[in-house]
């Protein structure tokens, strides 16, 4: 019996190469490539490369390996998914920098001409409201508990092309999340205070969402029935997916408060530090 569920055939059948999944992520691990090739790669250091890949393969598999059949019948294995992908993923893949990177990929008329369409009025407008804090705090609220009512999150489990529809929006919100947060200073768009408020308003909505889970007795019909066959109780199973998305969320998140002050205390340590000519004086 346990020679047949651990041979190779039983294991890889379990794998989900998924096309509205795989395709996007070796189109976006093509283009980084051929930008880094173009650049010599000199464009980012080979960190921020290797964390971008390695964030890439992240998002690509917890969508395709035996972690994507497991969650279409454990509720709290789906949200080990959400979780990999907001909270580990997103931030990987940030740190790699990728529309610099994968602008190089581009050849220099398709550079210049998306330069130009990013600057007329209505897309700078857009972009610019997309940039602003509290915009991305909405959006952000907005897509997570908007996927996260009954409908459209069984709407998911049944469907594997509205499953990688919610899975981009958790991994958008995020990326947008995060390019806030890590690229945050005084002469950004963004500056700490900001930044620190939209952690703090991310971190009690997600919170919010998570003790609802966690206490609120919500179960998903689907998530029940297939529990019930599997023989798992889905109240507790619905508990089990709360916690993994309030302490995980909080942990992280507060470590992103604490990057934020730090950074911010020390640049202010720096700016307003005596010089040495009025410390002689």
């Amino acid at each position: 019996m346990l020679a047949h569920v651990f041979s190779p055939s039983a294991i890889w059948s379990q794998w989900n190469f998924d096309p509205w999944e795989t395709f996007p992520a070796l189109i976006a691990l093509g283009l980084y490539g051929v930008g880094l090739y173009s650049s010599g790669i000199r464009a980012v250091s080979r960190a921020r490369a290797a964390s971008f890949v390695s964030g890439v393969f992240l998002a690509l598999g917890v969508n395709v390996s035996p972690i994507h059949s497991a969650a279409e019948g454990m509720f709290s294995v789906h949200m080990i998914q959400h979780q990999v992908l907001m909270l580990i993923a997103a931030p990987l893949i940030v740190a790699g920098r990728p529309a610099l990177v994968m602008a190089l990929a581009l050849p220099h008329r398709w550079r210049r001409w998306t330069w130009s369409v990013g600057r007329t009025r209505p897309v700078a407008a857009v972009v610019r409201v997309l940039k602003n804090p509290l915009a991305i705090l909405l959006v952000f609220a907005g897509v997570l508990w908007m996927w996260h009512l009954p409908g459209p999150y069984e709407a998911a489990v049944r469907n594997n092309g509205v499953h990688a529809l919610e899975h981009i929006g958790f991994l958008g919100i995020s990326l947008g999340f995060w390019a806030a947060v890590m690229r945050a200073g005084p002469r950004r768009r963004i500056g700490y205070l900001p930044a620190i408020l939209l952690v703090i308003g991310t971190l009690m909505l997600t919170g919010w969402l998570a003790a609802v889970l966690t206490f609120g007795g919500l179960v998903y019909p689907l998530y029940a029935q297939r529990a019930m066959l599997l023989g798992i109780n889905a109240a507790h199973d619905a508990q089990l997916a709360g916690t993994l998305m309030w302490v995980p969320t909080t942990l992280i998140y507060f470590g992103a408060f604490a990057g934020l002050f730090t950074r911010w205390f020390r640049e202010l340590d720096a700016r307003y530090a005596p010089t040495p000519t009025a410390v002689q004086r």
